[in-house]
């Protein structure tokens, strides 16, 4: 009985040895690696507006190089970031079966994978519009205890909130961002893809044409225009956070001579036991203090914010909420004034446009308040290309008083993503 015992188990033995040896030898016969056999088949899931990164399976080494190709696509409405990595970024607004090709060269050897990426509709409805506000920090100005309303002793929680309460829906009402630098940060409930070749989003404000401008030589459109320099992200670390990398949209202005990179300007609290220092007016609007706010740029240049009466807005132009602070600091990218006085005797301003690419600088329904997130830049002013965008921010880029129209300041009242409308605006 013994004898039978251990000739069966080595029979079982000897059996499970050899579907092993099989089952390697069919491994090795599969591996594109190996240089035998079908590629790998590298399948991806996803829903429409959102980020999904590929990357192929493969040991190669950490020296190995990566070049991705379309194969096939359902539909021209997607995006394929970071083309020369391992691990590429895709988004697309349309269902459908995307298919690339990824190169791998390793030690002089290359081999080709299929990557394939079926979209579908996502499980709940998506808001066209912005749906949280993240920061909100104004400079000083006519208009920031209004636009959002603030009162003594509210904090800066409870203005941010009021903000949300602003911007967070379908039809936004009007905030200001006050002088240079002043800013918001917000954000949408999906990913705003970056399709090739057309705009991604609008910035809402109140920039309008003139209706009469005096100039009939003048090149550029004007009206009311108050340009807002907008910066995007996308949520790389995915927590939800505007957190991430921050990439600058370089609009017309930015190629402009008189440009100024990383401006830095410093508000001074006004002393409220001070001497106002009056000084006129045109028609009805009195400035009743010419040396309000104090600043001082990183240009060796200073000046005062006036105050007037225009509007009945509040006189108190310092933020409410940060009555505590004795200074406020701002950074980024100063664009040229773009005020005129057309009339010669300060009684009429026209702020000119620039070509394209901010907030509040043309009408909501004209195609130059429409964004390409290709025009996204780094820090070093070099072009960058982004799958889709999670998170924007806007700051007032223009640091100028306009006679009794006052400083100049970008309002913004939302955002929308122009491939969920439906809107099919051409990039410049």
């Amino acid at each position: 009985m013994n004898q039978r015992f251990f000739k069966y188990y080595r029979s079982i033995v000897l059996a499970f040895f050899a579907i092993m040896l099989v089952n390697c030898s069919g491994e090795d016969s599969d591996n594109p690696e190996s240089g035998g056999g079908e590629p790998i088949a590298n399948e991806f899931k996803t829903t429409r507006f959102a980020i999904i990164a590929l990357s192929p399976k493969t040991t190669a080494s950490e020296t190995a190089t990566y070049n991705w190709t379309i194969e096939s696509v359902s539909s021209e409405n997607y995006s394929l970031a970071n083309t020369t990595s391992k691990e590429a970024l895709f988004a697309a607004t349309a269902e459908g079966t995307y298919q690339f090709n990824v190169a791998i060269t390793d030690k002089g050897t290359t081999q080709t994978q299929k990557v394939t990426v079926a979209v579908t509709l996502e499980n709940t409805e998506l808001k066209s519009y912005i749906s949280k506000v993240f920061e909100f920090k104004p400079a000083p100005g006519q208009f920031v205890n209004d636009l959002p309303v603030a009162n003594d002793g509210d904090s800066a929680d409870r203005i941010l909130t009021r903000a949300n309460s602003y911007l967070a829906k379908k039809n936004g009402d009007l905030i200001s961002l006050g002088a240079f630098g002043g800013h918001i940060v917000f954000g949408f409930d999906h990913s705003i893809v970056n399709i090739k070749g057309k705009r991604d989003f609008r910035v809402l404000g109140n920039a309008f044409w003139a209706e009469a401008n005096p100039n009939p030589n003048a090149e550029l459109r004007g009206g009311s225009s108050e340009a807002g320099v907008i910066m995007v992200s996308y949520d790389k670390n995915k927590n939800g956070l505007p957190d991430d990398d921050w990439y600058e949209i370089e609009g017309g202005g930015h190629k402009m001579e008189k440009t100024i990179r990383n401006y830095e300007i410093t508000y001074y609290r006004p002393d409220p036991n001070k001497t106002p220092v009056p000084g006129g007016g045109t028609g009805t609007v009195l400035f009743t203090d010419m040396e309000y706010i104090y600043w001082k740029d990183n240009q060796g240049k200073d000046g005062y914010l006036a105050q007037n009466n225009a509007y009945n807005h509040s006189l108190e132009y310092w933020p409410k909420w940060q009555k505590d602070q004795a200074t406020l600091t701002f950074k980024g990218t100063r664009l040229p004034d773009n005020a005129v006085d057309e009339s010669g005797n300060g009684s009429y301003f026209v702020q000119y446009a620039f070509l394209y690419g901010y907030a509040d600088n043309a009408p909501n329904s004209d195609n130059d308040s429409g964004i390409d997130i290709d025009w996204a830049i780094d820090s070093q002013g070099n072009k960058v290309k982004l799958p889709a965008i999670d998170f924007v921010k806007i700051y007032n880029g223009l640091n100028q008083q306009a006679g009794w129209l006052g400083e100049t300041s970008t309002e913004v009242m939302g955002a929308t993503d122009l491939h969920l409308l439906g809107e099919n605006i051409p990039t410049r």
